[in-house]
């Protein structure tokens, strides 16, 4: 079923190394949240690290829903990293638009073929429903060691 309400919002998208959610209380930890990478060459990949979306005034009624975290480079449509997944509720359940909801995703291995600037996109049950840019950059070169008097 499509969204009743328009636009969904997503009012932040962040990187992180750990995402977690306690068990019984539901509350979420962001450890070691991040803006950019930074790599000493390119290509360049990166081990393992989590996206984490805040999704709200999404109302419908679902009994599952895909959610794709996509990376682009930005100002083309070269697809650098796709992850997909289903979320699978045991009976139809209803959305209220004054709901928050909190989706993470480990993202492993990663690979940017250049620096630049790349942007993060959310599409839930197909639809585009939020975006942000991040940086990658290349690191100085390390200078060489003054000479010694």
């Amino acid at each position: 079923m499509p969204f009743k309400s328009e636009p969904v919002l997503v009012p932040s998208i962040v990187m992180s190394d750990l995402a977690i959610v306690e068990q019984g209380t539901g509350k979420r930890s962001i450890i070691g949240s991040f803006d950019q990478f930074i790599f000493p060459q390119f290509p360049a990949t990166y081990g393992r690290f989590f996206l984490t979306a805040w999704v709200s005034n999404m109302a419908g009624t679902f009994s599952a829903l895909e959610a794709t975290f996509r990376v682009e480079e930005k100002g083309s449509a070269h697809v650098v990293f796709s992850s997909s997944t289903n979320i699978t509720f045991s009976t139809e359940t209803t959305f209220d638009k004054d709901l928050i909801m909190a989706l993470s995703a480990p993202i492993i291995g990663m690979s940017f073929p250049k620096p630049g600037l790349y942007t993060i996109v959310l599409l839930l049950a197909g639809e585009r429903i939020g975006e942000r840019d991040f940086n990658v950059l290349q690191a100085p070169a390390p200078q060489p060691p003054a000479p010694q008097p």
